[in-house]
């Protein structure tokens, strides 16, 4: 089974097995279940170890900035409502192979602490990346 060995499957199949399967513990989704549920934090440490390639086309890092965006969107606890926002939103632009630079990253966590609402980091993630 997928999540018996996930470091031999790549990330994308461990969360997909994960999203079907119910926690024993929580009921929940396993590995989305709040902190503190045992099995919940054991399958969300083990969907790290899980191999994670880059697809064909797109900027080293990307499959690791969408890995762990999935990651924190899926079980967001002690995640800021700010920065939840902000890995929420660039989903879509990982998911078609871009990237932010470092600068551009800092400049969203920076619009986001001076008050930045989700509408207008919309609208500004969009101009990072208008054709």
């Amino acid at each position: 089974m997928v999540v018996d060995e996930p470091d031999r499957q790549l990330w994308r199949v461990v969360d997909a097995a994960y999203d079907r399967l119910t926690c024993g513990e929580c009921g929940g989704r396993l590995s989305r279940g709040p902190v503190g549920c045992a099995a919940c934090d054991l399958a969300n440490g083990f969907r790290y170890v899980a191999i994670e390639v880059d697809r064909p086309g797109v900027p080293p890092g990307n499959e690791h900035g969408l890995r762990v965006n999935v990651a924190v969107v899926r079980r967001p606890y002690g995640i800021s409502e700010r920065e939840l926002v902000a890995r929420r939103l660039l989903l879509p632009f990982l998911l078609d192979g871009r990237l932010p630079t470092i600068a551009q990253a800092q400049e969203i966590r920076a619009f986001l602490n001076r008050g930045g609402t989700e509408d207008q980091l919309a609208q500004r993630l969009e101009s990072i990346w208008e054709p």
